[in-house]
């Protein structure tokens, strides 16, 4: 039966990938008439003010939503839900996530939820996976080719717009935050039928989803002790940005750097853009701070970050270095069992920072399961997804999680 599944899941992730490219990589398209409106001209989307004094994950504002596929409505019932989080400093944030289940009766034994990450990896609300879903036209829409089959196969998925309000890319504690007050709020979303913290609760995410489920993941002891999880899986995980930043500068995904040192230069007020930016830097700063991956990726492309500095190397700047070490996993020992697929020719998210972070959870004593996938960033999205899918299978089935730790 759950050999149906892998191949459901591949040729689903196929067509999913077919349509965007690679996770991330695919173009925005405006929403149609008839379809929601973008979250920034939307009042459910709105801070309160003032801000209620609730505490973390507790819904705001709630309602019904349609998930859609190039617009195209699917039988899956879904809500929009409003809750309260914080951001990278501790300030209460309302973000918005979207629930979704299959139609019909609770499968026997009660619901389980997987929070699934997608590849938001942007730095406007054109990016925001409930606007997205909500339309069918803009990525990350395009992963429900990976959500799908969770949703056919039962569980119920909860997917937050991680990045907050002020789309704080690559902002690690605001993303790891974001995801787990997102779980909260379905965990306790009367609509949904789940049950609370006692829910089986499971992690997956890709490429930027990776990085806010291993976030998630590692700030989940001390930030939300009472939520337990069955097991994380992710793949082409950012596990080192400084790395990432020093290899891809200059090259074809050059556009990435900037657009993740827009996204932190957010989160981070002590990255001083005045004075570190020259003219051209505050130019690009403006013009890719309205866009999502699929615009920056190209417009930005072989282009080197010591154009648009005042600095010989960013990279070397006091404050810059302190943000980074501040957003480099590996941080805190991670609260669940984990399994990494990683491409061995990965060309973003290198193999070298993951072979070492998996080594370092590895001493800690959490059990990881690490697979090397021949291929890079794009197919390992596909080829990866029926052995993540299997592993949270296992592990929300109560399998005990496997290791091949040395």
């Amino acid at each position: 039966m759950f050999s149906a599944r892998r191949r459901a899941v591949s040729v689903l992730a196929a067509a999913a990938l077919a349509v965007a490219g690679v996770i991330g990589l695919a173009q925005p398209i405006a929403a149609a008439d008839g379809l929601p409106p973008n979250p920034r001209d939307d009042p459910f989307y709105a801070q309160p003010s003032p801000f209620p004094d609730v505490a973390p994950g507790t819904i705001l504002d709630s309602r019904k939503s349609t998930v859609r596929a190039l617009a195209i409505p699917l039988p899956f019932q879904a809500w929009q839900v409003k809750y309260r989080s914080t951001d990278t400093h501790g300030k209460p944030i309302a973000n918005v996530a979207t629930i979704m289940q299959p139609l019909g009766e609770a499968p026997a034994g009660g619901r389980k939820l997987v929070s699934y990450q997608t590849a938001q990896d942007g730095l406007t609300t054109d990016c925001a996976p409930s606007y997205s879903l909500a339309t069918g036209l803009n990525v990350p829409a395009a992963e429900l080719g990976l959500m799908g089959p969770l949703l056919l196969a039962g569980y119920t998925v909860v997917t937050a717009d991680y990045e907050g309000p002020e789309s704080q890319w690559a902002a690690a504690i605001n993303s790891g935050h974001g995801v787990l007050d997102g779980i909260r709020a379905a965990q306790n979303f009367p609509p949904a039928g789940l049950n609370g913290p006692a829910t089986p609760t499971a992690l997956w995410g890709y490429s930027g989803g990776a990085l806010a489920s291993s976030w998630a993941n590692e700030l989940q002891p001390d930030y939300a002790p009472e939520l337990k999880f069955a097991g994380v899986a992710a793949g082409g995980v950012p596990a080192d940005i400084d790395y990432v930043a020093r290899r891809i500068d200059g090259g074809p995904l050059s556009g990435i750097y900037l657009g993740a040192a827009i996204g932190l230069s957010r989160a981070y007020p002590e990255i001083d853009t005045s004075t570190l930016l020259n003219e051209a830097g505050k130019k690009a700063f403006e013009e890719v701070g309205r866009t999502c991956i699929a615009q920056f990726a190209v417009s930005h492309a072989f282009r080197k970050m010591s154009e648009f500095v005042t600095v010989p190397e960013l990279l070397d700047v006091p404050a810059v270095k302190k943000v980074i070490a501040e957003n480099t996993m590996g941080r805190f020992r991670p609260g669940a069992p984990i399994y990494y697929y990683q491409g061995v020719f990965d060309e973003l998210t290198f193999a070298e920072p993951v072979d070492r972070l998996v080594a370092k959870y590895c001493s800690q004593g959490v059990p990881v399961q690490y697979r090397k996938e021949i291929g890079e960033h794009g197919s390992v999205a596909v080829t990866g997804a029926p052995g993540a899918m299997a592993y949270l299978n296992d592990r929300l089935s109560g399998k005990p999680a496997p290791s091949n730790c040395t």
